[in-house]
């Protein structure tokens, strides 16, 4: 090789090495292979990564349109044999060539654009072929000379072909790795479900560069679908739809069972496809699971309408995506159970403060099952009560249905989801109502429909019926909370019924009106189950008054009648209307504050003792006071009540007019 030659060769590779992008570089080789080699056309080739086709990667005075379709298989033709036998060929006379193999195409595109000799030569690298470099003559060339510089001119292109392609995976691998770092902040910072589809659908098919992506989230079993998203590539946002995924067997259930990516170049040729797949065009789809705790919560699919491959760098940005939305959508379930659960607590809690606080039972139940509506979206709601002479249930409080419920009656064991339940005593879940045996119409949008009997001990006295415009409408949630919910308006219906006894028996004391010593017992016994339930602290206060004796005797007992039934009305007036009042016997009275602790029972009992002291008279009235809190005093009536009258008595004791706390543990 001449001085010159290796002069215009060490100014290539200076060209080549310093060029970075990968286009500048085989733009670099494929014009000075033509200007070196005194060439009309060149190509470079190279293999996909399997290293089974060569197809054109840049070309240099050749038309683009026959350089589209080229496909060569590693072996074949002329470039297929090369890259093969890791030797240059040279061929005088290109269409006599591709004659003898019956290569009509290629004949007539040589023809027309007038080439007549070639030179193929590998891209060695390492010794292992990456492709080939094509260089053609429209002049008849007899023979080729520069075999060496051809050899050292492939050498340095395949080097820089290969340095130009680290460098670019290197930039893209950084640019995507940047992304994806931003792409998880943005998950891990949101706690809406539809904007973290957004985000991770959209990147997930803009990595890949495929057509089309879905996830589908699952229950920890991997053999239920919870929810599915679905998004277009170009859309706004993903949407969300029902799944007819097969987690037991195909795709799905192979990426859920090795917990790994699940690859299908070719769809058609996957013998345990869906059908729905080629109903959506899918020709080629990666599977990824999405792992939390080591269990699966969701599948990914991204999709391509065309057969293809995918690599190892995309495969590995999918699963760094699917690690980062796996701990958003866990973190997004956790915010929404403890929302969930604080709206219930606070619900639950309202509700039963809205018992003690209200008389209007049928209001509360009206509020109560608004709020429910509101709060969660049911449907239909409503409280049956048992008619136990008739064996019936009736309407107690009901909303969203039509007036004419109000005159229903269900026979129990015999009439709708409620009789079932009403004569089972448990509760019963019908997820597809038109599907359901037991199933009444009552609206028509009703789609699935929960029932639970309201019990006291093991006595049924009505039903919470609950209707939801949606097939399978209530979760695990749902029913923990409607079953919560249940109990609490059992034991106010019950205690709403104990109230209208009251009133029909006139449970009261004939000379203050205030409630005898049967009601307080009734009253207590149900504060004290309604207090141990929910874990709640009430206090009973027992109220002797000072000198009344002394009055009764200075100014008569019609005098002294007069005396206590004014005393009985302050005292009325320095509690809630939830708290309770009665006379015990005599001028002993005693009084029930439910919700509240000593220290606030103090404050209500001495508000109390100088309300009557207050009062001037000949013979002056005072206030002698004990208390007793449950559960710190005593967790039974007699307890209560023994530990607040020893209170009171050495109040007595101090002199009267004051307030005494219990003095002993209870027992």
């Amino acid at each position: 090789m001449e001085n010159g030659s290796y002069k215009n060769l060490t100014a290539i590779a200076e060209a080549l090495l310093e060029k970075k992008s990968l286009n500048s570089v085989f733009d670099t080789i494929a014009k000075m292979a033509c200007s070196f080699f005194n060439a009309s056309a060149s190509s470079i080739m190279l293999f996909d990564e399997k290293k089974e086709y060569l197809t054109i990667a840049r070309s240099y005075n050749l038309s683009a349109d026959y350089l589209k379709v080229v496909k060569v298989r590693r072996g074949q033709e002329v470039a297929g044999k090369v890259c093969e036998t890791k030797k240059p060929r040279f061929i005088p006379d290109v269409l006599e060539l591709f004659r003898e193999i019956s290569d009509d195409f290629t004949v007539e595109w040589a023809g027309k654009e007038g080439l007549v000799s070639l030179i193929c030569a590998p891209l060695l690298l390492k010794d292992e072929p990456i492709g080939c470099l094509n260089v053609y003559y429209r002049n008849t060339q007899k023979s080729f000379q520069n075999e060496s510089a051809m050899e050292f001119f492939t050498r340095l292109a395949a080097l820089s072909i290969e340095y130009s392609k680290v460098i670019h995976q290197s930039e893209y691998k950084a640019q995507v790795l940047t992304v994806l770092e931003e792409v998880g902040m943005s998950l891990t910072s949101s706690f809406n479900i539809n904007e973290i589809m957004k985000v991770f659908l959209s990147t997930a098919v803009s990595i890949t560069d495929t057509d089309a992506g879905a996830l589908v989230l699952v229950d920890e079993t991997g053999t239920k679908v919870l929810d599915a998203f679905e998004y277009t590539k170009g859309s706004d946002m993903p949407r969300r739809y029902v799944s007819t995924a097969r987690l037991t067997n195909g795709i799905s259930a192979e990426a859920i069972k090795t917990r790994k990516p699940v690859v299908i170049p070719d769809i058609s040729k996957f013998e345990n496809a869906e059908a729905v797949s080629t109903d959506k065009k899918r020709a080629a789809t990666v599977a990824v699971p999405l792992i939390t705790r080591e269990k699966p919560i969701g599948i990914l699919y991204v999709d391509s309408f065309t057969p293809r491959d995918f690599s190892k760098n995309e495969i590995d940005y999918l699963v760094i995506l699917c690690n980062q939305a796996a701990i958003a959508l866990n973190n997004t379930e956790l915010y929404r159970k403890l929302t969930r659960e604080a709206k219930e607590m606070a619900l639950l809690y309202e509700v039963s403060q809205s018992f003690m606080s209200t008389l209007d039972f049928d209001k509360l139940l009206i509020n109560i099952l608004e709020r429910l509506k509101d709060t969660f979206g049911y449907l239909n709601l409503a409280i049956m009560l048992v008619d136990e002479e008739k064996q019936e249930l009736y309407p107690r409080s009901y909303i969203n249905y039509p007036e004419y419920v109000k005159k229903l009656r269900f026979k129990i064991g015999r009439d709708g989801i409620g009789g079932h339940v009403a004569k089972t005593k448990k509760m019963y879940y019908s997820p597809d109502v038109a599907k359901d045996q037991y199933y009444i119409v009552g609206a028509e949008k009703a789609k699935s429909e929960i029932c639970f009997p309201l019990m006291l001990g093991n006595k049924v006295i009505g039903t919470l019926d609950v209707e939801s415009p949606e097939i399978n409408g209530f979760t695990e949630d749902d029913i923990k909370l409607l079953s919560a919910l249940s109990a609490q308006i059992a034991v106010a219906l019950y205690n709403s019924q104990l109230f209208e006894i009251t009133k029909t028996l006139s449970l009261t004391d004939p000379l203050t009106s205030l409630p005898n010593r049967r009601s307080f017992d009734m009253f207590i016994e149900a504060e004290m189950k309604r207090a141990s339930r929910y874990h709640r602290s009430f206090s009973v206060l027992m109220i002797d008054l000072d000198n009344f004796k002394k009055y009764n005797d200075a100014y008569g007992h019609p005098a002294g009648d007069k005396m206590l039934k004014k005393c009985c009305q302050l005292m009325k007036e320095t509690i809630r209307d939830v708290d309770f009042l009665g006379r015990y016997g005599g001028d002993e009275f005693i009084s029930v504050l439910p919700e509240t602790d000593s220290t606030f029972a103090l404050e209500v009992a001495d508000r109390m003792r100088k309300r009557i002291a207050a009062q001037t008279t000949d013979a002056r009235i005072t206030l002698s006071i004990g208390i007793a809190a449950f559960p710190q005093d005593g967790n039974n009536k007699n307890t209560l009540i023994e530990i607040a009258d020893d209170a009171c008595y050495e109040a007595k004791q101090l002199g009267g007019d004051c307030v005494n706390f219990a003095s002993r543990k209870k027992e």
